[in-house]
């Protein structure tokens, strides 16, 4: 299980710290840092964390700290917001996180195990629903796709296509390689431009080299290269078929 977070400080040395402190864990990716709120609100709403570590003294939208404003703007556009986690050098802020529902409050200076107990705590009270939701951010536009509705992930130069089960097209202006390690495990890269949704696997054709795709005409390449993560999808679907012949 993949735990995208983002970084909300405009202290740099304490965002590299936070990275540290995870380093060992592969499962928690960091895909933002911002160092105001009104960087927060558009990389929360374009990389849909599920974890924000948030310093509340960063500069505001409508007034010098963000304190838990950014929260209130996030709500404006999620059903749920991510867990967030405040890190800050005072305890000013306690009270009102706790009525926010915070995951945890952290003093500054902190420490590595200080972050390992509060992500093991979300790991165990937390993680019981998946966001199954990516947002699509172009000049002020905000475009919400349901995971389990792509097909498939299509490199285009430094854009990517995704192509969803309606046979609608939406285009990312991200690279095929940063979404890699952001979606969910059953999205499987198999060629330098292509990564699918195993649930939509219908054939594997290694003679071909090609994947089919459930309710569609579209064969997808896969390369020598991505040829045991294809095996592994072979394997995986075979495990979960009624009947083996």
């Amino acid at each position: 299980m993949k735990y995208p977070y983002v970084i909300i400080d405009n202290d740099q040395k304490i965002a590299d710290s936070i990275q540290i402190s995870l380093e060992d864990q592969p499962d928690y990716i960091c895909t933002g840092i911002a160092k105001d709120e009104h960087d927060a609100l558009d990389l929360i709403l374009e990389r849909r964390p599920r974890i924000v570590f948030l310093e509340p003294e960063v500069p505001g939208i409508h007034c010098d700290k963000t304190q838990y404003n950014l929260m209130t703007e996030l709500a404006k556009y999620m059903s749920r917001l991510p867990e967030f986690i405040v890190i800050t050098k005072t305890s000013d802020y306690a009270i009102e996180g706790i009525r926010n529902r915070i995951l945890d409050y952290i003093l500054k200076p902190f420490n590595k195990g200080q972050i390992n107990r509060t992500l093991m705590r979300f790991v165990k009270d937390f993680d019981q629903v998946e966001d199954n939701t990516l947002c699509f951010k172009s000049y002020g536009d905000y475009r919400f796709v349901d995971v389990d509705e792509i097909l498939y992930l299509k490199a285009d130069n430094n854009t990517t296509d995704f192509m969803m089960s309606n046979g609608n097209k939406v285009e990312a202006f991200k690279t095929l390689k940063h979404f890699q390690h952001l979606l969910p495990d059953h999205f499987v890269r198999i060629h330098n431009s292509y990564i699918i949704n195993t649930h939509y696997v219908s054939r594997i054709h290694f003679g071909k080299a090609k994947c089919a795709i459930k309710n569609t005409d579209d064969l997808i390449p896969f390369s020598k290269s991505y040829k045991n993560n294809v095996e592994e999808i072979k394997d995986t679907l075979a495990k979960k078929s009624l009947i083996y012949i």
